[in-house]
């Protein structure tokens, strides 16, 4: 009898030691995880959290997969079609950002210099006669934007017309050097790539910010094997950080979350090491960024879930719609 409960105590202790294993890609709703984590939120909490790096949004599905990170922060489109491989291990446990509805998140961007373009109507009168392209990542809520815009004017994009990849950093330096003609970008890479002086630098217009249209938000995606004990303490840890952001000055922020933002953002990118010059120029542009105002998470919002899955569909992404009671963690 001693031994059956030493066994089942030995267990029950190493399931609740073992680490959330988690990745956090460049996006906005990953900092307030990453803050968390720097200031032992989670260990308050009672959580022991891996951060396990990757290089990719691709490496974060396949880890997942496989089952070598156990929750990752990704758009909503991502997260549907990974519930639809797997349905039975994927769940969508909150909204981690919820971007702002009067158009400041996105940008839809063209340099001046290179492009044929000047405005939106040019814009989607060139891709009606594909002579355009714009540098989105496929599958992503870039490219449900991208749609939603052109729907909203009356338009459709050709979807051969989609270029880039899920390096937004690279999709950035595209577009600055006129290796594409536009791209589609979010915060903080828009404030960024506006702000970064360097000679020669082409005149960069902004030819939309999507105001008026939902932009789906940042989601966090969890196995369904953690316990929602676990799941509701890493959301109180999340919520907490975003407090402690909120109640900090831009002087603080910047001195905490700079160097994180800069590692999940802009990879490679050193400050320590960086030449006067090129230093100079970073500083500047990051003193130049706007502050996104982080939310804490919330419930996934049915509309914009719905407005998402039916555009996958139509897009052929997913072979059916999921309901999302399916979808979204249970008692969310």
């Amino acid at each position: 009898m001693k031994r059956g409960l030493l066994l089942a105590l030995v267990v029950s202790v190493g399931v609740f030691a073992a680490p959330v294993r988690v990745s956090l890609p460049p996006l906005l709703g990953a900092l307030p995880v990453a803050v968390a984590q720097r200031l032992d939120l989670f260990s308050q909490e009672g959580l022991e959290v891996q951060l396990v790096p990757l290089p990719s949004q691709r490496d974060r599905i396949l880890a997942f997969q496989a089952g070598q990170i156990d929750a990752m922060v990704t758009d909503l489109t991502s997260a549907l079609l990974l519930f639809s491989s797997l349905p039975r291990e994927v769940a969508i446990a909150a909204a981690l950002y919820v971007p702002p509805e009067e158009g400041t998140h996105l940008a839809l961007i063209t340099p001046a210099n290179f492009s044929l373009v000047s405005s939106l109507a040019e814009l989607i009168a060139a891709t009606q006669a594909r002579r355009i392209q714009i540098a989105v990542p496929r599958q992503s809520d870039l490219e449900f934007m991208v749609d939603e815009l052109f729907r909203q004017n009356g338009a459709s994009f050709p979807t051969e017309l989609y270029v880039g990849q899920d390096n937004l950093l690279l999709n950035a330096t595209w577009v600055l050097f006129g290796l594409t003609s536009a791209a589609v970008l979010p915060q903080p890479y828009v404030d960024y790539l506006l702000h970064y002086e360097f000679e020669g630098k082409p005149t960069l217009l902004v030819l939309s910010d999507f105001a008026g249209l939902p932009v789906p938000p940042d989601v966090l995606v969890v196995r369904r094997s953690l316990t929602a004990e676990t799941v509701r303490k890493f959301l109180a840890a999340v919520g907490e950080a975003v407090d402690r952001i909120h109640a900090m000055t831009r002087e603080e922020l910047v001195a905490l979350a700079m160097p994180l933002a800069i590692e999940l953002f802009f990879p490679g990118v050193n400050l320590e090491t960086a030449d006067p010059e090129s230093r100079e120029r970073i500083e500047a542009a990051v003193d130049a960024l706007r502050m996104p105002n982080f939310t804490k998470p919330v419930p996934l919002d049915p509309a914009i879930f719905s407005a998402v899955a039916n555009w996958a569909r139509g897009k052929g992404y997913l072979r059916s719609i999921p309901s999302y009671d399916d979808v979204v963690w249970p008692g969310q």
